[in-house]
C-alpha cells in the first residue's frame, strides 16, 4: 500500500509539471438583425407603389395643363387677328351708312362689292372685247392683292397707320386706271366690278343748304364742282377742300334728268346711301 501511495503521488506530480492547454478565446455573441414583421414590409411596398402612381398621375396632369393652355393660347391669337382683321374692315370705310354731318363724325358707306367680274355688262355698254379682259384681268389682279394685302396684315398685326399707307399705294393703281378709263368706262367698271358707283341722296335738313336749294331724297349727287363722284369719300373731300364759302356747282340726277344747282362749298345737310347702278 505504501508503494501505491508512491506510485500516485508521482504520476500526480508529471501531471502537474505537463505544457498548459492553451485558454480558449471568448465567443463573441452575434447580434442578430430583427426580421422585419410581413405587416410591416408590405406596408412600405404599398407605400412606394403609391407614391409612383401618385408622381405618374402628377405628372399626366401637368402635361394636359400645358396642352390646354398651348390651345387656348392658339385660339387667343386667332381671335386677335380676327378682332384685328374686323378693325382694319372698319377703318377702311366697310360699315352700311353713310351721313354727311356737321360735326364730321359719319356712319359710312362704300364697301367694296365683292363678286364676279360682269364682262357682259361692259360688252353691252358697247365697250372694245379687248379693253374688257384687259380690266377684267385688272380687277381680279388687284382683289388678290387686297386679299394677300390683308392676310399679311393679320399675320404680322400691323396697325392702322400701317395698313393704310399700304392700302394707299394699292389704290393709287385704280387711280391709275380711272384716269386712263375716262369717266363713262371707269363708270362701266365700278358697276362690271361690283363696286357702288353712285351717291344717292337718302334725307335732306330742310333748314340746310341742300334742302334750300330743292335736293330731294332720291337724287343722284353726280357731279361736286366738275368733279365726277363715284361714292360718299369723293363727296366727303369735295365738301371739304377749298375755300369755304365759294360758289360751286352741284350735278344731280333726279328720274334720268340731270339738274344743275349753285351751292356755297361746304356742308350739304344729307344723308347718304351708296348705290350699284348699271351704266
Amino acid at each position: 500500500m505504501g508503494l501505491a501511495l508512491v506510485f500516485g503521488i508521482a504520476v500526480g506530480m508529471m501531471i502537474s509539471d505537463g505544457p498548459e492547454a492553451p485558454a480558449a478565446k471568448p465567443q463573441t455573441p452575434e447580434i442578430e438583425q430583427p426580421t422585419p414583421a410581413p405587416e410591416i414590409a408590405a406596408e412600405n411596398a404599398d407605400a412606394g407603389r403609391q407614391a409612383a402612381l401618385s408622381i405618374g398621375e402628377l405628372n399626366r396632369l401637368l402635361q394636359n395643363e400645358v396642352r390646354a393652355r398651348q390651345a387656348l393660347q392658339r385660339k387667343l391669337e386667332v381671335l386677335e387677328h380676327q378682332v384685328a382683321a374686323l378693325d382694319r374692315d372698319r377703318m377702311l370705310g366697310t360699315s352700311q351708312e353713310a351721313v354727311e354731318q356737321e360735326s364730321g363724325d359719319a356712319d359710312h358707306i362704300g364697301r367694296r362689292g365683292q363678286g364676279w367680274f360682269d364682262q357682259q355688262t361692259l360688252l353691252d355698254s358697247g365697250m372694245d372685247s379687248s379693253l374688257v379682259s384687259e380690266l377684267k384681268s385688272t380687277f381680279e389682279r388687284l382683289e388678290m392683292e387686297r386679299l394677300y394685302l390683308r392676310d399679311r396684315a393679320a399675320r404680322e398685326g400691323w396697325d392702322r397707320e400701317q395698313m393704310r399707307n399700304q392700302m394707299q399705294l394699292l389704290e393709287s393703281t385704280e387711280d391709275e386706271l380711272r384716269e386712263r378709263l375716262g369717266e363713262s368706262a371707269y363708270d362701266a367698271y365700278l358697276y362690271a366690278s361690283g363696286q357702288t358707283n353712285r351717291v344717292a341722296v337718302r334725307s335732306v335738313l330742310e333748314s340746310a343748304q341742300a334742302g334750300q336749294a330743292g335736293i330731294k331724297p332720291g337724287d343722284h349727287i353726280i357731279r361736286y364742282d366738275s368733279q365726277h363722284i363715284y361714292n360718299w369719300m369723293e363727296l366727303r373731300a369735295a365738301t371739304t377742300s377749298g375755300n369755304i364759302g365759294d360758289s360751286v356747282e352741284v350735278e344731280v340726277e333726279r328720274d334720268g334728268e340731270t339738274l344743275q344747282f349753285y351751292l356755297v362749298r361746304g356742308p350739304l345737310g344729307i344723308r347718304m346711301d351708296a348705290l350699284r347702278v348699271a351704266p
